[in-house]
């Protein structure tokens, strides 16, 4: 028989097996570029018949999304690229279009402007952004517009625009894996300079901060596991005397 000590206690468990699966999702995708950290939060749920007769229980109400600005780095590499400020790159997915800050592009074999998992960057007119072969000198604007040279030509010729979004609630999105991330929200297409050629955004997941948190969870839910094994034998305990005493 399970006491009720011992379903709070368990049900502080789950909450904190929850937590370890977040922070150890952000500690694993803390050199990911243009990730951003999750965290969650814990409510309590009070059960009883009267105020006097209550029982609180823990649970996790939400994961959120920690949109935070991640630090810039300079690559040299001309196809990257990082947003200064709020906004998403959006690109073609299996599933339709998504979202990214991830801007480590690159150009596929059917001269597609790609993500680093190979995901199509689409254009302001949600088309593939597509290069000739003979393409050089690539040249990325501050709103995203690509122009480059071609062949023996002197002149610049422009791709097209990156297409570049924010939403009404930058931070009400839903992670997919990685730095991808959806949301039913209607993107607002971001008309601000804020793309910066030759540069990546960081991960602005703190992995010291996240591991020191992981471990304080740790700890509590080891303790959550003591105290349910001596409550356990508690009620053993009772149950042996209450025999002995009705034999």
């Amino acid at each position: 028989m399970t006491s009720i000590p011992s379903l709070v206690l368990l049900s502080d468990q789950v909450a904190l097996y929850r937590a370890t699966d977040v922070i150890a999702n952000n500690v694993a995708n803390s050199s990911t570029t243009g990730f951003k950290r999750q965290g969650i939060t814990f409510e309590t749920y009070i059960a009883g018949a009267s105020p006097r007769q209550t029982t609180k229980f823990v649970y996790d109400k939400h994961t959120y999304f920690d949109g935070t600005v991640g630090t810039i780095s300079s690559t040299g590499n001309l196809l990257d690229v990082a947003l200064q400020g709020e906004g998403y790159f959006q690109i073609q997915t299996p599933q339709g279009i998504q979202y990214t800050r991830n801007g480590a592009f690159q150009i596929n074999s059917q001269g597609n402007l790609v993500t680093s998992n190979g995901m199509a960057v689409v254009d302001t007119g949600g088309q593939p952004i597509l290069f000739p072969e003979d393409a050089r000198d690539v040249t990325i604007a501050k709103d995203g517009t690509i122009s480059i040279i071609t062949g023996n030509d002197i002149s610049r010729t422009q791709l097209g625009r990156i297409s570049i979004v924010k939403f009404a609630d930058n931070n009400n999105v839903t992670v997919l894996g990685g730095s991808v991330v959806t949301t039913n929200q209607e993107p607002i297409p971001v008309e601000d300079n804020i793309a910066i050629q030759g540069a990546i955004e960081n991960s602005n997941v703190n992995a010291v901060s996240e591991m020191i948190t992981l471990i304080d969870i740790q700890r509590s839910y080891e303790r959550a596991a003591k105290l349910i094994e001596q409550d356990n034998d508690r009620v053993r305990s009772a149950i042996d005397k209450l025999g002995q005493t009705t034999a």
